[in-house]
Formats: structure tokens, C-alpha cells, sequence
């Protein structure tokens, strides 16, 4: 998974500064195609590459995420050092988190395209976190650090549920009981290692929009589970 490659190079401090390529997108900045929105430029990408398929869909997910990254690069150096320095730390566990959680719900309803092309929506969502943070948009959806702890509970609970339908079908998905909850450690983990930077942000309703992100990521699990 790209993303997934991308957070592993911005936790080593390899961040590119620049992921959108005009010349991949029909000539288009990345300022341009987020002036536009994410649905007029899935509307416009879907016009350009015919039916939607996993590729073209997953391609107008992945390249609007980099053109929003581009552009808050850019917003990110009009703001105070300090947030810079915090929102940039938080970037990565943001993602790396939300691609733990993909996995999991891969493992969950034995994978599938349609994965391909939710995963693909990672860094998109990370990034619109980011940019809420930068231009502290008051209207932002918000959750409290209790509810991503029950969602979490929740999760694992179901997790310890399913360990026999796990066992019964690793002969076709290659993933057992011990790879599933291995994926949940890693998603905790990813929680628990963002808390002590989240609690560092001063502002109440800051804190409770990263919270929603955390929550809205594992959420994505059963939500997908359930259309599956």
C-alpha cells in the first residue's frame, strides 16, 4: 500500500515535499484540484478515465490526498512554529494508523478491491485533518478520547468472537486468529503512541478532531465489515 510506504518514510523524516505531479493529472496543480473539492475531481477524473473501475477510483482517492498534502505544505508555513512542529509529528500516526486499521478490516471480511480502493482514501483523510488543524476550522466533527477507547473494546471484542471463523478460513486467506490480532496490536499501539502528542494540542476542540479521525478509522472496520 502507497500510503503505507509513505508513513514509514515521513516517521524516518523523508516527508517529500511535494507528491502531486500535474503531469499525471490532466495538467492540473494540486492548488487547482483542491479548489475544486474531492467530489468535483472524482467527477472530473471519471470523466476522463470512462467507467468507474478499483484503479481509476482508487487513483481520484489517492491523488486528490496528494494534492491536499501539497497544498497544506504550503498553508503549514504561514502558521506559528510550534503547531507547525506538532501537526507535523501527528501527520504520520495519522496515517500509519488509519493503514493499520485497513488491514484489520482486510482481515476482518477476508479482503477484497473494495479495500483497494478505501485504503487508497488514507492519506486524503489524514490530510483533511491537517488542514482542519492549520486553518482551525470551528466546524470540525469532534470525539472524545472515551469513545475511541469503547470503539477500540469493541473491536477487540469482536475480534476475540470471530477466532474460530479466523482459524477455519487461513487456509484461503492465509491470515489466522494470531496475524488478526497481531494487526490489532499494531492499531493500538498506533493509538496509544499518538496520545501524548494529541494532549499537547492546547485547544479542546483540536484535540477532540484528531480524536474523531482516530474514531472515524476504526470505525471504517465494521462499517466495511457490515457491506461486505
Amino acid at each position: 500500500m502507497v500510503s503505507s510506504l509513505l508513513a514509514s518514510m515521513w516517521i524516518l523524516g523523508q516527508e517529500p515535499e511535494r507528491m502531486f505531479d500535474p503531469a499525471e493529472n490532466y495538467g492540473k496543480t494540486a492548488g487547482q484540484v483542491v479548489a475544486m473539492g474531492y467530489e468535483a475531481w472524482y467527477d472530473y477524473v471519471m470523466s476522463k478515465d470512462g467507467p468507474e473501475t478499483t484503479l481509476s477510483m482508487s487513483g481520484a482517492n489517492y491523488s486528490f490526498g496528494c494534492a491536499l498534502h501539497d497544498v497544506n505544505n504550503g498553508r503549514m508555513k504561514l502558521i506559528p512554529k510550534d503547531r507547525q512542529k506538532l501537526i507535523m509529528e501527528l501527520r504520520p500516526k495519522m496515517l500509519e494508523f488509519r493503514n493499520n486499521c485497513i488491514e484489520l478490516g482486510m482481515a476482518f471480511t477476508g479482503g477484497g478491491s473494495l479495500w483497494t480502493v478505501v485504503g487508497s482514501g488514507n492519506l486524503m483523510r489524514s490530510e483533511e485533518v491537517v488542514s482542519e488543524l492549520i486553518k482551525v476550522d470551528p466546524k470540525s466533527e469532534t470525539k472524545s478520547q472515551a469513545k475511541v477507547w469503547e470503539i477500540l473494546g469493541t473491536t477487540e471484542k469482536h475480534l476475540v468472537e470471530m477466532k474460530d471463523e479466523f482459524e477455519e478460513g487461513k487456509q484461503y486467506t492465509r491470515i489466522g486468529f494470531a496475524e488478526a490480532v497481531g494487526f490489532y496490536k499494531k492499531m493500538r499501539f498506533g493509538w496509544t503512541d499518538a496520545l501524548p502528542v494529541i494532549s499537547n494540542f492546547s485547544s479542546v476542540r483540536d484535540r477532540g478532531r484528531i480524536m474523531h479521525f482516530y474514531y472515524d478509522s476504526v470505525e471504517t472496520i465494521s462499517f466495511m465489515e457490515g457491506g461486505a
